[in-house]
């Protein structure tokens, strides 16, 4: 598949690029404390888990009496209880709606920043009512994530959601070749 709104040198990708293998993981882990490897492989343990419709597993992730999540894109999610609504509401939009990390950053022994990659095909139900039509969607997204133990009580994620609603058909928007001329 061929997208232009994923960073140079990453526009080419296939389905299988969304299931990590151990060195693929190591790959992107290469740099990190041995605790932030820890919070990122459990990032993309979730990933793994959402990726085959496992929504009960973000339990097992996530510390559900701690959990915050805050995105100026979806202020209406901020329990895990809102939070874990929107994987599953994805998942059933755009199957096959998969999931993957594609760069991390750690600070210190609690906090991971990792960018991300989200792809789905709307081909049955509507979006912000806009018919499905077989439209794609490649969405990047950056998360700040907080561990506290093996758990995940805090996403703060800012997201390309202008380019997933120009790809759905919600808005059109033109985009300025040189925004200064």
């Amino acid at each position: 598949m061929r997208s232009g709104n994923l960073p140079h040198g990453q526009e080419e990708f296939s389905l299988d690029d969304f299931n990590l293998s151990t060195a693929k993981r190591e790959e992107i882990t290469t740099g990190l404390t041995e605790r932030q490897k820890f919070m990122a492989n459990q990032w993309m343990n979730i990933h793994v888990q959402l990726n085959k419709g496992n929504f009960a597993a973000l339990h097992e992730y996530c510390d559900t009496s701690k959990f915050t999540y805050d995105n100026p894109n979806r202020p209406d999610l901020g329990s895990f209880a809102e939070w874990s609504t929107s994987p599953e509401g994805l998942f059933k939009t755009f199957p096959p709606c998969v999931y993957r990390l594609m760069k991390v950053w750690g600070s210190g022994e609690n906090e991971i920043c990792t960018l991300n990659h989200h792809y789905g095909k709307q081909e049955t139900l509507p979006y912000m009512g806009v018919p499905a039509k077989g439209q794609t969607i490649n969405v990047m997204w950056f998360s700040w994530l907080k561990f506290e133990g093996d758990k995940l009580i805090h996403i703060y994620s800012i997201s390309d959601v202008l380019t997933m609603f120009m790809d759905i058909g919600i808005i059109q928007a033109p985009q300025p070749v040189d925004p200064y001329k």
